[in-house]
């Protein structure tokens, strides 16, 4: 860059000033004016002045015309003329009589200076323009404010500055909106938390919708400075509620459903006292006559009935069960402020005439009420329940010997023939083939527990909650698990087993499972399918389990996929190969618009996480097509085969002999 020094002088004389100058300062010119006109003329290109103090009315008449970077030295004689030097910014002094050297180091000092903020703004420039180019919102926070901001998060706050960001948020805190895991206090968390991308931010942008940002901190150490960059997570916080919205609420009344209230029992901070399950009575009779138009009419009139009783307290909420069956919570001692509730529900129903069209219907209502301390309040209530309707009564109470006697024969009956057949190797393994939907080919098989009983196969419906009560499950898996790992030792299958929590806990589990891939070398077919149930208590150990079998060259999969207890943030977590979605969704696909909704929700969730999917319970061609269009990979159920007692090997051979 080059400097214009112009001098103003008409009496001293500046002995080889300009020879000096020009060997000292790079890139200076020199210029002396003792004439006014000469000097306004010029007067923009000035970047130095220097003028004696005797030029100081000259000066005063040119003042306003220079640009306000000028810098301005003055020539005094002594301390008397500092009071003659008028109010400028950017300007120094020398005494008479002149040193030159004095004088040249500091415009030398001058120009330096000029030519490193000359550096510093290119370079800020620079960045600024490289920062303003990423596609990110970015900003930076010194303490509580904000020191800098590229285009885009203006753009995210519709503002044009920092001055109007200030104007318009008196506090940082105000930028971010108070919502479930989103964090406001942002210079406090940063501090605590040294990961910083687990943290989210709520930002409304200039159309007023809420956005989700991940936040990546960069720590200028320096200047303490913290570069904050914002990653839109939006669309998979949306993605991640739309689809707890079809988890966990019922598609007709839009009530949180039976999987909603299940995680609410497990929730210990709500403390929930008491249950009632109410049902409408022969309510299929109604479906049956009248249609389900009708019938769908009237489970929504009755949830808003039941919804006025109950929205006056914040201690009660209401679910809607599959069909026609409600539930309601309450979470205070007051047995019988809630036993009074349930009855006035049942008479206002019973009183209430529901006129649709020209239809008047009436309705009936049994309940069931628990106030158990254990944590079986939704099977005690049932339990009430059934025992309400048996009796033909409009509610009762759970109490301890309401059940007792039909369970107690019959855990004495399953305990004796589980024990039975244990002793006698009945205990049987059955093959259910797992298609592959864009070949149709036998890919695989899960193996399921039989037991067999007076030459009759016997479904693990009626004994394996027995074997769990009676400490023989970890014994009767131990026994498939050998069972199926001989089976496909020399076939050339993948196949699965299924193994709980409660195999997982086991100390010596681990260890058994590496001795049976040992002795018949099936760890590359394998896959363990667990059921992520309301059981797991330490999802570490289950994730390190994961890890550990991974390791071994097996697979995993999370069976019932959907059910209601499926943990979204742990599934990120885990290190599995497949989904089975759960056949309670699958066997409604077809005609029920919230299984089609949760099952293409799963399907695509998988996708993006490169996982395969295994729709159960495929019963007929219609639903099979459903799920094959949707993307799911894999289909099983009895639209292509029961379980066997063999795996078709013959077909396996067939396929091979003719590739």
């Amino acid at each position: 860059m080059r400097y214009d020094i112009f001098i103003i002088d008409d009496e001293i004389t500046f002995n080889n000033f300009n020879e000096v100058a020009q060997n000292s300062i790079k890139n200076a010119k020199v210029t002396f004016f003792s004439d006014i006109e000469d000097l306004i003329n010029e007067i923009e290109f000035a970047d130095i002045l220097v003028l004696n103090i005797d030029s100081i009315n000259l000066f005063n008449k040119i003042r306003n015309l220079l640009r306000s970077d000028v810098y301005t030295l003055f020539i005094i004689n002594d301390n008397s003329d500092l009071a003659k030097i008028p109010n400028s910014k950017g300007y120094d002094i020398l005494y008479n009589p002149l040193d030159f050297d004095k004088l040249i180091y500091k415009i030398t000092n001058f120009t330096k200076n000029i030519n490193n903020q000359l550096l510093i703004k290119k370079e800020e420039e620079f960045s600024n323009s490289i920062i303003n180019n990423i596609n990110y919102p970015i900003f930076s926070i010194d303490n509580e404010h904000i020191i800098f901001s590229n285009n885009h998060f203006y753009d995210l706050l519709n503002c044009y500055s920092l001055d109007e960001i200030k104007k318009k948020y008196k506090n940082i805190k105000n930028i971010f909106e108070k919502e479930e895991d989103c964090i406001t206090n942002l210079t406090n968390e940063l501090l605590e938390n040294s990961k910083s991308d687990s943290l989210k931010v709520c930002i409304k942008d200039l159309y007023d919708k809420k956005r989700f940002f991940s936040i990546q901190k960069i720590h200028l150490t320096h200047n303490n400075t913290n570069i904050i960059i914002l990653n839109d997570i939006s669309h998979e916080i949306e993605h991640k509620h739309e689809l707890y919205k079809l988890l966990y609420t019922d598609n007709l009344t839009k009530l949180p459903n039976r999987a909603k209230l299940i995680e609410d029992l497990q929730n210990k901070t709500l403390k929930l006292k008491a249950v009632a399950i109410l049902n409408i009575n022969s309510f299929k009779e109604v479906n049956d006559f009248f249609g389900h138009r009708i019938g769908d009419s009237i489970l929504i009139d009755v949830a808003k009935l039941m919804t006025q009783h109950i929205k006056i307290s914040k201690s009660l909420k209401l679910y809607k069960f599959p069909s026609d069956t409600y539930c309601i919570t309450y979470s205070k001692d007051k047995k019988e402020e809630f036993i009074t509730l349930i009855k006035e529900i049942i008479d206002t129903i019973y009183k209430k005439v529901f006129t649709f069209e020209h239809y008047e219907i009436d309705i009936r209502i049994s309940a069931g009420i628990s106030f158990s301390d254990k944590n079986n309040k939704l099977i005690t209530a049932d339990i009430a329940l059934q025992a309400a309707k048996k009796n033909h009564k409009d509610y009762l109470v759970f109490f301890e010997e309401l059940d007792k006697f039909q369970e107690y024969e019959n855990n004495i009956l399953w305990t004796k023939k589980l024990k039975t057949a244990f002793i006698n190797d009945n205990i049987e393994v059955f093959f259910q083939p797992i298609i592959n939907n864009k070949t149709l080919n036998v890919d695989k098989y899960e193996c399921l527990v039989r037991l067999k009983d007076d030459g009759k196969i016997i479904s693990p419906f009626f004994f394996l909650d027995i074997s769990k009560k009676s400490n023989q499950y970890t014994k009767l898996t131990r026994i498939v698990i050998e069972k199926s790992f001989k089976k496909f030792q020399n076939l050339p299958f993948e196949f699965s087993v299924n193994i709980s929590y409660e195999d997982i806990e086991n100390a010596d589990f681990l260890d058994f499972i590496k001795e049976m891939l040992q002795k018949y070398n099936v760890a590359n077919r394998v896959v363990f399918e667990i059921l992520e149930d309301e059981n797991v208590k330490n999802y570490n150990l289950l994730i390190d389990f994961i890890d550990e079998i991974k390791n071994l060259g097996c697979k995993v999969a999370i069976d019932d996929f959907g059910s209601g207890y499926s943990n979204f943030e742990h599934l990120l977590k885990m290190n599995v190969d497949y989904l089975k979605i759960d056949s309670s969704i699958i066997k409604n696909v077809a005609k029920d618009e919230n299984s089609y909704k949760i099952t293409k929700t799963i399907v695509d969730f998988a996708k993006s996480l490169n996982l395969k999917t295994i729709a159960e319970f495929v019963e007929n061609e219609e639903i099979y097509n459903i799920i094959k269009d949707m993307g799911a990979d894999y289909s099983q159920g009895y639209y292509f085969s029961a379980p066997l007692a063999e795996p078709n090997t013959i077909e396996f051979k067939a396929k091979k002999e003719n590739e």
